[in-house]
């Protein structure tokens, strides 16, 4: 569920008191999906970043939102990791909830399958898009600039593209809506306006589609081959992949 609502490998969240946290905006934007009881997503609904929760007394903030902030202490749920993500580092890890958490979700969760010949399924949490990648995925990559991080609220965004042509939408093209900043020339994201998931965005101009694998059904059978803008990426995150870096986007 947060690899769909993310578009990328894992979430990261803080848990505060609602006492220590406080909207400095108003909240008119927000959009509220209930995905599996008790649970609860909410999105902005401009450009699909995920935001804070009010969830059993206490507010689950998305790190990505935040270029400072504590390091993470555990994995939970990596009995549900996706099979094109290896986590590298020493943080300890739990198949699912850490032990003693005694908090009750229904997880609809199912593994990833593999692809088919007739290419890779993908789809957002609440089902309302389903799409197919029917072209061969490159430049498979985590990206660490701040609008990557700001737009999945993650400590990275993890992308593939393909051609212009190589995705198509078999449901729900209607529900996918974009968002572009008014200063970039090329950035945007693509989200479900109605769960806030990442989707795929086709970029005419450039002739590419660019594939969030978080919202991926299948395995894609492919690899994460570099870090780029790693010199923007959050303090709170450590890079320990051991794949290699450039400060700033791929060598031309």
């Amino acid at each position: 569920m947060c690899r769909k609502v993310h578009g990328t490998p894992f979430g990261t969240y803080y848990w505060v008191s609602v006492s220590d946290f406080e909207w400095t905006r108003e909240r008119d934007s927000i959009v509220s999906f209930k995905s599996v009881a008790p649970s609860e997503r909410t999105f902005c609904g401009e450009c699909g970043s995920v935001v804070p929760l009010l969830l059993n007394g206490s507010m689950v903030i998305p790190a990505g939102s935040h270029d400072e902030g504590p390091r993470a202490n555990s994995h939970i749920f990596v009995g549900h990791k996706a099979p094109w993500y290896e986590i590298t580092d020493n943080i300890p890890q739990y198949q699912d909830f850490e032990p003693g958490d005694t908090e009750q979700i229904v997880l609809a969760d199912k593994p990833l399958s593999f692809k088919s010949e007739d290419g890779i399924r993908g789809s957002c949490l609440c089902g309302a898009v389903n799409f197919e990648v029917i072209e061969a995925l490159s430049l498979v990559y985590n990206c660490h600039c701040s609008r990557c991080r700001r737009a999945r609220a993650a400590a990275h965004a993890t992308n593939a593209r393909t051609s212009s042509e190589g995705v198509r939408f078999l449901k729900g093209c209607t529900h996918v809506q974009t968002y572009r900043l008014t200063n970039a020339h090329f950035f945007a994201q693509a989200f479900c306006d109605q769960c806030g998931s990442a989707l795929p965005r086709v970029d005419q101009e450039r002739d590419i589609a660019v594939i969030p694998l978080g919202a991926l059904d299948d395995d894609p059978d492919i690899r994460i081959r570099t870090n780029i803008f790693v010199a923007s990426k959050a303090s709170w995150f450590t890079i320990t992949d051991g794949i290699v870096n450039f400060d700033e986007g791929l060598p031309r």
